[in-house]
């Protein structure tokens, strides 16, 4: 009997043995589609757990399971291979394994809306301001970016609009390409409108983004791809769609000129006016519209050009348009010519091309513009040479003049510039930062006048007026009112009377369009703020 328990004992090693080399083989076994069995239902049962998978475990390897299995990989930087090997199955069932967060959809709010759509705008499916709401807008481009990924191969969305938890996932995971086919110049597809809105807001693209991959466009995709380090091919290869939609995109110094005309807009546009206010030739803030005012501070300029001898002058001689080649002069050359000082008794073009220049940096109203070099006009010289460290003379010499229609030149800034944007009916309220410079620091909704009734232009004599002020005309009264000129007004909405009891509702409801007789109106707590903040002399641009 003694060689029996040897020969159980042997035996129970064999078995064990045994057993464990199946384990090994077990874990060593690799599940693909096609797959079945009851580890192909626990493996979906744990991804329907983390939420990678929707509906049931059916113990069949399909597209849905592989899909879900790809999703999980990159979300744990394994191999993006759709099958479950050793080292996926071991984390899967780990402790480690990372549960994606649930379901965003429609009428949700808050900062993970917020963060949904800062995310779908930096990838060009969102086109529009982030503000935490999922509406509409954001269902529509949480939609295409499904069905961008469905066109990947993601076979575990649908294009519902709603931000399952794999969509957010793949959304939300830098290292997820959105690379999809190779663009080149002339192809027309859903892809180019996506790629137009990002090299608009990394400001290399100065057009309206449309699904035509043209010529311009290339050119601004050339200088992304120098810019980023890469051959500018115009191509918009897998290397230059990760490096368009990283975090770190390179950003234009400034967008890539193109053709401008008499009836265009855009950033080309406004820096074209930006120059022509610099020079002298242009009374007006650049508001981005090519008009015939803009038309007319062009032939100011062509002329100035010819009269003190400029080489380029003739690229500034068509009427009413501007090329690509003359806007990058007017960026890269300074167009200063020292003809003599300005100052009493001067040539009436001269003395207006200093007053354009003064009353552009607010030194000047517009009223003073007239060719005549005054006391009004010799005071604000003065003010200008004090602001820019220049003997105080009054007399605009050389030094004057070169500072004065330098890009450099310090105007007449206050602790707040107010701009009014007709179209977008908002007040937009620039701060000075340390540095002397202008950041946008609130905006407010407004209504603005209806038709033509709200005048255009800089305004440099507003005041606060009245707590509340009552319009006899109207028969109506309004709080906090703030002078811009004249009977043009900032005041809140509406009263019938001297009572917040009294609120007309629909000049509330109306706010976000134009609806006053000339004046600007505004949410009772913006009034209110802009009164109690905004000195005497508060610099007014409506454009």
């Amino acid at each position: 009997m003694r060689g029996v328990v040897p020969l159980r004992r042997t035996l129970a090693l064999l078995l064990a043995l045994l057993f464990a080399l199946s384990c090994s083989a077990a874990l060593a076994e690799e599940y693909a589609i096609g797959a079945r069995g009851d580890d192909v239902t626990e493996i979906q049962a744990r991804l329907i757990e983390l939420n990678y998978l929707t509906g049931s475990a059916d113990g069949v390897y399909g597209k849905q399971t592989a899909s879900a299995v790809q999703v999980f990989q990159e979300a744990h930087a394994l191999p993006s291979t759709g099958s479950v090997d050793g080292a996926t199955r071991a984390l899967l069932f780990s402790g480690d394994a990372t549960a994606l967060p649930p379901a965003l959809k429609k009428d949700d709010e808050g900062e993970e809306v917020l963060a949904l759509q800062k995310r779908l705008i930096l990838l060009g499916f969102l086109d529009g301001e982030a503000d935490g709401k999922y509406g509409k807008q954001t269902q529509k481009a949480v939609a295409a970016f499904q069905q961008h990924l469905i066109a990947q191969g993601v076979s575990s969305v649908a294009a519902s609009g709603e931000a399952t938890p794999v969509t957010r996932e793949l959304l939300a995971n830098p290292e997820h390409s959105t690379y999809l086919m190779d663009l080149l110049p002339g192809d027309t597809a859903g892809e180019a409108e996506r790629i137009e809105r990002r090299l608009r807001d990394l400001g290399y693209l100065d057009a309206q983004p449309d699904d035509s991959y043209d010529e311009y466009t290339a050119r601004a995709v050339q200088a992304f791809q120098l810019d980023s380090g890469i051959p500018g091919t115009g191509v918009v290869d897998r290397q230059a769609v990760d490096l368009l939609f990283s975090e770190g995109a390179a950003v234009a110094e400034r967008f890539v000129a193109h053709d401008i005309q008499e009836g265009d807009r855009g950033r080309a546009v406004e820096a074209v006016q930006a120059k022509l206010a610099q020079y002298g030739a242009l009374a007006a803030y650049p508001d981005g519209k090519f008009s015939a005012g803009t038309s007319a501070a062009l032939e100011r300029f062509y002329d100035y050009l010819v009269e003190v001898g400029n080489p380029h002058a003739e690229q500034f001689s068509t009427a009413g348009m501007l090329s690509a080649n003359a806007q990058d002069l007017l960026e890269d050359e300074d167009f200063f010519a020292y003809r003599g000082d300005v100052q009493k008794n001067s040539p009436e073009g001269e003395v207006l091309r200093l007053q354009r220049r003064l009353h552009t940096l607010f030194y000047l109203g517009a009223g003073s513009v007239t060719g005549k070099y005054g006391d009004v006009t010799t005071a604000a010289v003065k003010q200008f040479q004090g602001n820019n460290r220049l003997a105080q003379t009054g007399v605009a010499d050389e030094a004057t003049l070169r500072e004065l229609f330098s890009d450099r030149a310090v105007g007449n800034w206050t602790k707040y510039l107010l701009k009014i944007s007709l179209d977008d009916q908002r007040v937009y309220v620039y701060g000075l930062n340390s540095f002397g410079e202008y950041e946008l620091d609130r905006e407010m909704i407004c209504s603005t006048g209806l038709g033509n009734s709200t005048p255009r232009g800089i305004f440099l004599s507003s005041r606060p007026l009245n707590r509340w002020h009552y319009f006899e005309k109207f028969e109506c009264w309004a709080q906090y009112s703030y002078q811009i000129q004249g009977d043009i007004l900032f005041h809140s909405v509406l009263y019938s009377d001297r009572s917040e009891r009294t609120l007309r509702s629909s000049s509330v409801y109306a706010l976000g369009r134009k609806a006053s007789h000339g004046c600007v109106r505004l949410k009772v707590e913006d009034a209110k703020w802009l009164f109690e903040n905004c000195d005497r002399g508060t610099v007014v641009v409506v454009y």
